[in-house]
């Protein structure tokens, strides 16, 4: 990881819109905007919509700012329901999961420190471009390529 090239300057609707089986994602900033420093994804999950089964990061932190709606957080130590201005910050090696869990779309706002995680969700969004099915064990697959490891609890 390097310090930062330069100072990263998006305009509202500019970003990378990935679509998702399960929402609608925008990588605001990029890894390779930042030298690999952070990224940050903003992100609509659909009424009902799983954002990530629990799992574990070995490679990055996530900070969570939910910004409109409620995200339901799954951790090992508990269901947490955060609404509008509530954050989660989920430190590496913690297992955690996020969900809607309501009849209303949600937003959010991501960070990741290092960057890199942005590239699961371009990921996901080239296998549902490319009309595969988006299974569980497909979204663990790209999900291990980015260092991660499903949690159980």
């Amino acid at each position: 990881m390097t310090a930062f090239p330069d100072i990263v300057v998006g305009a509202p609707g500019d970003g990378e819109v990935l679509n998702l089986p399960f929402g609608v994602f925008t990588v605001r900033i990029s890894g390779e905007q930042t030298g690999g420093a952070l990224s940050v994804v903003d992100s609509i999950l659909g009424a009902g919509a799983l954002g990530a089964a629990p799992h574990i990061h070995h490679g990055h932190e996530e900070y969570f700012l939910v910004t409109a709606g409620e995200v339901t957080f799954d951790t090992e130590y508990g269901v947490l329901t955060v609404g509008a201005g509530g954050s989660v910050a989920v430190p590496r090696g913690q297992a955690h999961g996020y969900r809607n869990a309501t009849e209303e779309a949600a937003r959010l706002t991501t960070l990741f420190t290092p960057a890199g995680y942005e590239n699961y969700f371009r990921a996901v969004a080239e296998a549902f471009a490319a009309g595969e099915q988006v299974t569980p064990e497909l979204l663990n697959a790209l999900r291990a390529e980015q260092q991660t490891t499903p949690a159980h609890f």
